[in-house]
C-alpha cells in the first residue's frame, strides 16, 4: 500500500502585498496653527482605515472617496482606496484607484507595484510581470518587486528568470528571509538539496520562527534521506503553529517512511481534525490503516477520501487494493479500471489492474492491461517483467523470454527478472544460461531462498550433486521448504 507523496506542503512566502504606508502625515505644530480647529482629509483617512481594519471594505471605499473629494490630489487616498477595492475582488477599480496616482506621482514605483500585485489576483501574470519590471526601472533596488516577480516566473517554471529575481532581491534586501526560502525551493526543483539547505539556514538565522523554511527545510532533509532531522524541522513548525495540518501531514508521511505506523497514524488523524475536508489525509491514513492490517478502517477513509476528491486516483488505487485484501476481487478491479479512466498514464493504476486480472486468472486480459501500458511507457522494465511472468504462465516461453530480456535490458539490477529468466532457460533446456542467471540474482540479492532452491535443483539435473546440496542446504538455512 502506497502513500503517494504530495507536492512540496511547504512552498515560498506568500506575494507581498501593499507596501504603501496608509497612514498620513499629521500636521505639524506650524502648521496647525494656521488652520481652523476641526478635522481634515487626514482624519476623515484614518476614519476610512479603521473601517478597513474591521473588515468593512464598503464603508472604508465611501470613506476614501470623501477624502478625495475634498482633496483629489490625496495620494494615500487612492491607495487604500484601491486596497479596499481589491480586498472585495473589485480588481478592475484597484486599478483604476491605483493608477490615478500617476497623474500626480508619474514616476512613483509603489503605483506600479500594486498594479502588479492586482494583476496577479486576477491572473493576469504577464501584466503583472510587466508592471513588476517598470517598479524596478524606476527603483532598480526594489527588493518586493523583484520577489514578487519571481515567484511569478518561478510558478511559470522559468527558473532562470525567478533565480535572477530572487538574487537580486536578497541583494537589496539582505535581512529579508523570505527570498531565501523562496531560491531555496528553486535547488530544491533542480535537485540541488545542499543549496537548498544553507538558504533555508540562511533565513532562520535571520528569522528563527520563519514557518516556510522549517517547513522546506524538512522537505529537504527528507528529500537527502536524513528523517531524524526532518521530523525534528516538520515538529518545529508544530510548535510555532499547531493549527498548521500541512505539518502533521508531512511529519506523518516520515513517521510512514519509519514504519512507525502509530505515529503516523496520530499525525493524520490531527492533520483531519484541523482540516476534515483534505482528502488526502484521509487517503494517506487509509494507508496506514493497511498496513495495520485494519482493512475495514482503511477502506472507510478511501471511502471518504473519494468522496471530497472523486478524481482522486490514488484514493481509487489504495481502495482497490483494500478490497483486494478483504477479497472482494470484483470491486477492486473497478476501483482500478476507474483510476485507469481517470489518469490513462498512470502507471500504478494500470499495474493494479492488470495484476487483479491476474488473480481473478483472466491471464489474457492481464496479458493486454500490460501490453497498453507498455506502449505508453516503453522504458519502464517493470512491465516488461510482468508481462513476461503472465507470458510464463500461459505457455508463450519466447514471450516470456523476449520481455525478461528487453527488462533486464532497461534495469540489469532486478534479482527478480534474473530469477524467472533463469527458469526460462531451464524450461528450454539451457541449464548453464539458467545457473549464472540464478547466479546473478544472488549476487544483487545474497538472500533470495528460491534462487538458491532453483539453482541447487539445476545443478541436480547436470549431476553436480556437491553444489546442489551445498544450495539447498543455503535455501533452507533461509526458511524456504
Amino acid at each position: 500500500m502506497r502513500v503517494r507523496r504530495r507536492m512540496l506542503a511547504f512552498s515560498a512566502p506568500p506575494p507581498y502585498t501593499r507596501q504603501y504606508a496608509f497612514f498620513a502625515t499629521v500636521p505639524t505644530l506650524s502648521t496647525l496653527n494656521s488652520i481652523p480647529a476641526v478635522f481634515d482629509e487626514s482624519d476623515i483617512l484614518r476614519k476610512g482605515i479603521e473601517f478597513m481594519k474591521k473588515r468593512d471594505f464598503d464603508q472604508a471605499i465611501e470613506t476614501f472617496q470623501k477624502v478625495i473629494e475634498i482633496n483629489p490630489r490625496y495620494i494615500e487616498a487612492y491607495y487604500c482606496q484601491g486596497n479596499a477595492f481589491e480586498a472585495l475582488g473589485r480588481f478592475d477599480q484597484a486599478l483604476e484607484s491605483y493608477s490615478t496616482v500617476l497623474k500626480f506621482a508619474p514616476k512613483e514605483a509603489a503605483v506600479f507595484f500594486n498594479r502588479a500585485c492586482t494583476y496577479r489576483k486576477k491572473g493576469e501574470n504577464d501584466k503583472a510581470v510587466s508592471e513588476f519590471g517598470k517598479a524596478i526601472e524606476l527603483n532598480p533596488k526594489y527588493a518586493k518587486a523583484y520577489y514578487n516577480r519571481g515567484m511569478i516566473h518561478f510558478s511559470a517554471n522559468k527558473l532562470d528568470n525567478a533565480l535572477a529575481d530572487f538574487d537580486a532581491a536578497i541583494e537589496h534586501a539582505p535581512k529579508d528571509a523570505d527570498p531565501l526560502v523562496a531560491r531555496g525551493l528553486i535547488w530544491v526543483v533542480r535537485g540541488d538539496h545542499e543549496k537548498a539547505l544553507a538558504d533555508y539556514e540562511a533565513a532562520l538565522t535571520l528569522d528563527p520562527n520563519h514557518l516556510k523554511a522549517h517547513g522546506n527545510r524538512g522537505n529537504a532533509l527528507e528529500a537527502k534521506g536524513r528523517l531524524d532531522e526532518a521530523v525534528e524541522e516538520y515538529s518545529a513548525v508544530i510548535r510555532l503553529n499547531g493549527t498548521d495540518y500541512k505539518a502533521f501531514m508531512n511529519r506523518g508521511y516520515v513517521y510512514f517512511k519509519r514504519q512507525e505506523w502509530e505515529k503516523s497514524l496520530a499525525d493524520y488523524t490531527r492533520a483531519i481534525e484541523l482540516n476534515p475536508k483534505y482528502g488526502k489525509a484521509y487517503s494517506c491514513r487509509g494507508s496506514v490503516y493497511a498496513q495495520l492490517r485494519r482493512q475495514q478502517k482503511a477502506l472507510e477513509d478511501f471511502d471518504e477520501a473519494i468522496r471530497l476528491a472523486p478524481r482522486n486516483v490514488d484514493a481509487y488505487v489504495s481502495r482497490g487494493q483494500a478490497k483486494m485484501a478483504l477479497g472482494n476481487q470484483i470491486g477492486a478491479l473497478e476501483d482500478f479500471i476507474e483510476a485507469t479512466k481517470f489518469e490513462p498514464d498512470n502507471v500504478n493504476a494500470w499495474i493494479n489492474r492488470a495484476s487483479a486480472r491476474s488473480k481473478m486468472g483472466a491471464l489474457a486480459d492481464a496479458i493486454s492491461d500490460y501490453t497498453e501500458l507498455v506502449a505508453k511507457v516503453p522504458q519502464n522494465a517493470q512491465i516488461y517483467s510482468f508481462r513476461g511472468v503472465l507470458y510464463t504462465k500461459t505457455g508463450s516461453i519466447d514471450e516470456a523470454l523476449a520481455d525478461f530480456n528487453k527488462s533486464l535490458e532497461l534495469d540489469a539490477k532486478n534479482a527478480n527478472t534474473y530469477f524467472n529468466r533463469g527458469l526460462i532457460y531451464r524450461i528450454q533446456g539451457l541449464l548453464k544460461q539458467a545457473i549464472a542467471d540464478f547466479s546473478q540474482a544472488l549476487a544483487i540479492q545474497p538472500n533470495y531462498a528460491a534462487a538458491y532452491k532453483n539453482r541447487a535443483v539445476t545443478y541436480s539435473m547436470i549431476g553436480d550433486k556437491e553444489k546442489a546440496e551445498k544450495d539447498m542446504a543455503a535455501a533452507e538455512a533461509l526458511g524456504h521448504k
